[in-house]
């Protein structure tokens, strides 16, 4: 079947793209790596692929799903996801177009921001006091391994699925420092959170107002707590 566009979801923001679409009359395959995600798009009636795909998997999906264009509106920190999308995108040369979260400035002076989840492990081993992690299951395992004292000192904030939960508990979280929750959060709720925690330090990924950063910075100011914000990555320059 063919496609007008081909939208890589998964994020708010790529609900608002495929709205724009069809208010556009134009047909749309979203696609999704997980279920959730595809929960998310049930209510606009369109087609949806479902599982995380690698460099070949792109290519098949492209070629067996032509379209006219792809949008990427997949996470900001979703970086390989980019790069492999943009790359089969090159390969069949079908038009490519990144959709960008919007950049948010934080007026707060205890943000330390940082470049990645190893210069924020470092970081951290340099503060003290307990750490709530607000970064997601996917880079739980390398801050339980990199900080000292982590088994003690890290909460970690995840999504309410039990594929959260076993990858917490794989990289050896204890069960009373998992707190499983479901977006949106309110200031009120990362409040809660500092407050159940004791954490000191707060760690999230500046992935802007969608992301509920600025939510999170003005819970750490109202609690008085150092914030570690991980910077967006960023693209790599184009190949000569």
């Amino acid at each position: 079947m063919n496609y007008d566009t081909i939208v890589i979801a998964g994020t708010s923001e790529s609900r608002d793209v495929i709205v724009e679409q069809l208010k556009e009359g134009k047909k749309v395959l979203a696609c999704v790596a997980t279920d959730l995600g595809a929960e998310m798009l049930v209510e606009y009636g369109i087609d949806i692929h479902i599982g995380r795909l690698d460099l070949e998997g792109f290519l098949d999906l492209f070629r067996t799903c032509p379209c006219d264009r792809i949008i990427d509106a997949s996470h900001p920190f979703a970086r390989i996801v980019t790069e492999t999308v943009k790359e089969a995108a090159g390969i069949l040369g079908i038009p490519y177009e990144r959709y960008e979260r919007k950049d948010l400035t934080y007026d707060y002076d205890r943000i330390l921001s940082v470049a990645d989840t190893r210069e924020a492990i470092e970081v951290l081993n340099g503060l003290q006091g307990n750490i709530l992690l607000t970064t997601g299951v996917n880079t739980c395992g390398e801050y339980a391994r990199g900080v000292t004292g982590g088994r003690e000192r890290l909460y970690v904030r995840v999504l309410d699925t039990e594929t959260s939960y076993e990858g917490c508990r794989k990289a050896g979280y204890p069960d009373d420092h998992v707190f499983g929750e479901m977006p949106p959060y309110s200031v009120e709720d990362n409040l809660r959170l500092i407050g159940e925690t004791k954490a000191r330090v707060m760690v999230s990924k500046d992935s802007g107002k969608t992301g509920g950063v600025d939510v999170k910075v003005e819970a750490c100011r109202k609690a008085g707590i150092t914030m570690v914000l991980i910077r967006r990555p960023e693209e790599k320059a184009e190949k000569a």
